[in-house]
């Protein structure tokens, strides 16, 4: 039997509206490693079925161009916000896929993007429910100050 469940996060980026080239991440002030806490039983596999990004934001800043979801089964190296994404060998064990989200659209007072997927099948760690994302921007763009973002990822757990 499968079970559903949306691990979800909402974070805000730092105070500033430092620009972001193609390439950086999103975080908060201390991380933009971004743990979905509830995803599904430890050591249980999942399957993706959809990622959704909600900003909240009225307009669609210029240069804004798309994201990539990085899911991890476990919190990789440190990131922080506006750094380069770089893929570490040392990650490589809890590094699941990357899932990619276009170009967001407004939707009254926020801004919304969701893609769906396969069902990309992924394994949890042992005594951990958790998914672990770090969210990359493939368009440069000056952000708002403070900006919340929250990120959804809609699982099934898998009984193999």
């Amino acid at each position: 039997m499968a079970i559903a469940s949306i691990p979800s996060i909402t974070f805000t980026r730092p105070a500033n509206t430092t620009a972001y080239t193609a390439g950086d991440v999103i975080g908060s002030a201390t991380s933009a490693i971004h743990e979905l806490t509830g995803a599904a039983s430890s050591s249980s596999f999942v399957f993706v079925q959809s990622i959704q990004l909600l900003i909240n934001n009225t307009a669609v800043p210029s240069g804004m161009a798309g994201f990539r979801v990085h899911l991890y089964s476990s919190a990789p190296t440190a990131i922080l916000d506006n750094a380069a994404y770089t893929f570490t060998t040392s990650d490589l064990a809890a590094w699941q896929d990357s899932y990619e989200l276009g170009t967001p659209a407004v939707r009254g007072s926020m801004l919304r993007v969701q893609a769906y997927y396969q069902g990309g099948i992924m394994k949890l760690q042992p005594a951990s429910s958790s998914l672990y994302a770090v969210l990359e921007t493939l368009g440069a763009y000056t952000p708002a100050s403070g900006t919340a973002y929250t990120l959804r990822v809609k699982v099934l757990e898998a009984g193999f």
